[in-house]
């Protein structure tokens, strides 16, 4: 028999959730219908703004963005899952969602 000792590697038990206060006293509401999504390795980069959809005799006006929110990995697929989630449901009691602006103008029969 050799004379190194015994060791039982023992995995971490599953760590509990966390239970988090949140405060929302200073929360900024923003209206958004236009985002931009890039990224690098480590972050995605979401750029959120107005579209007017105006179109002045130069052409239409510009999108502003006026916020980023730089989100890991874990977040961001968390956000998309939520998001499908919350999607399913308002189309499960309104009706689907046409994102086609041009099919959305069409009367509906």
């Amino acid at each position: 028999m050799s004379d190194v000792p015994y060791t039982e590697v023992v995995p971490p038990a599953p760590a509990q959730p966390t239970q988090v206060t949140i405060r929302d006293t200073d929360l900024e509401v923003m209206y958004v219908n236009f985002f931009r999504v890039t990224g690098n390795a480590d972050e995605v980069l979401l750029d959120l703004g107005m579209f007017s959809q105006v179109v002045t005799p130069t052409g239409p006006e510009p999108v502003n963005l006026t916020h980023r929110a730089v989100i890991n990995f874990v977040t961001a697929k968390k956000l998309a899952d939520v998001m499908r989630v919350v999607v399913a449901r308002h189309e499960q009691a309104y009706g689907p969602i046409e994102v086609d602006p041009n099919r959305r103008l069409l009367p509906q029969g």
